[in-house]
C-alpha cells in the first residue's frame, strides 16, 4: 500500500472494498477486448480487472507508483503499465471499437481527460470514470436541463450517473462526494463532425451569459427569430443539441 500521497496529482485512493467490487460490477466488459485504466494508482481496482482476464493497459503519471505496479505484476501477463501524462498521451494508438477505458480520475483534470478522450475521435465501447459528483452532474444533468460540457459531451456520446460514492471511501478522504458515471459513444452526429468546432465557440458565446435569454447571444447571428423552431426566450441550459445545430444552420455570421 502507498502511503504517500501527492496533492498536486489530485490523488485520492479508493481503499473501500465494497464499493471497489461495486464499481468492478458496474463496468461493462460485453464484447471487451482490451481495458485501458487511466490513473491506476497503487493498483486498488486494477486487482480485479485481471480477474477478467483481459489485457489491460495502465496509464500511470505517478513514477513512484509506475514503478510499483511495474513490479507488483512484472510476472502478469497481459498487463503493460505506462509511465506518462493521460493529457500529453497520443490516444490514437489506443484505437478500436472494443476497447474500454475506466479509472478513478484525478478531480483536477477529469473534464480535460474525458473531453480529450471524446474529441479524439478514436472508437471504443464504453468509459467508467469516477468524478466529482459536481462534475458528474455538469456531464449529466437533470431532465430537461443542459451544461455547456454536456452539450459538447453529447455531441458524441451519452453519459449517465450509476451512483455515489461518499468521502470515506478514499484515502486521503476528499472534503467532496464523487459520482461514478458511463460514457456510452453513438454515431448519431457523425455528419456533422465538421461542425463541432463551430458548435464548441457558439456554446461558449451563449453560456458567456447562462442566465439571460438565448435572444441576446444570438441577436448578432441570425437576421430573423421566426426561422427558429424554439422560443428565444429560453435560456442557455433550456435548449437541447438539436436546438443548437439549428442555430448553426441559419447563423449569418461566422461562428
Amino acid at each position: 500500500m502507498v502511503r504517500k500521497f501527492k496533492k498536486s496529482l489530485g490523488q485520492n485512493f479508493l481503499r473501500d472494498n465494497v464499493i471497489l467490487d461495486k464499481i468492478f460490477s458496474s463496468i461493462d466488459f460485453t464484447g471487451c477486448k482490451r481495458v485501458i485504466e487511466i490513473g491506476p494508482g497503487d493498483g486498488a481496482l486494477t486487482k480485479n480487472l485481471i480477474h477478467t482476464g483481459l489485457p489491460i493497459t495502465a496509464i500511470e503519471i505517478d513514477n513512484n507508483l509506475a514503478n510499483h505496479l511495474a513490479k507488483r505484476y512484472i510476472n502478469q501477463e497481459g498487463i503493460k503499465i505506462i509511465n506518462q501524462d493521460i493529457l500529453k498521451t497520443d490516444l490514437k494508438k489506443f484505437e478500436g471499437n472494443r476497447n474500454i477505458f475506466v479509472g478513478n480520475l484525478p478531480y483536477n483534470i477529469s473534464s480535460q481527460i474525458i473531453l480529450n478522450l471524446l474529441e479524439s475521435g478514436i472508437s471504443f465501447n464504453s468509459a467508467t470514470f469516477l468524478i466529482q459528483k459536481e462534475l458528474a452532474n455538469r456531464f449529466a444533468p437533470k431532465e430537461g436541463k443542459s451544461t455547456k460540457i454536456s452539450l459538447q459531451a453529447n455531441f458524441f456520446a451519452n453519459v449517465e450517473q450509476l451512483f455515489d460514492v461518499p468521502p470515506e471511501a478514499f484515502v486521503p478522504k476528499p472534503k467532496v462526494t464523487s459520482t461514478l458515471i458511463k460514457i456510452s459513444p453513438h454515431n448519431r452526429n457523425q455528419k456533422r463532425i465538421k461542425d463541432y468546432a463551430r458548435l464548441k465557440n457558439l456554446l461558449s458565446l451563449c453560456y458567456a451569459n447562462p442566465r439571460k435569454q438565448i435572444r441576446s447571444s444570438l441577436k448578432h447571428l441570425i437576421n430573423s427569430f421566426e426561422q427558429l423552431t424554439f422560443e428565444v426566450s429560453l435560456r442557455p441550459e433550456e435548449l437541447a443539441l438539436k436546438d443548437y445545430f439549428e442555430i448553426l444552420d441559419i447563423s449569418e455570421e461566422q461562428i
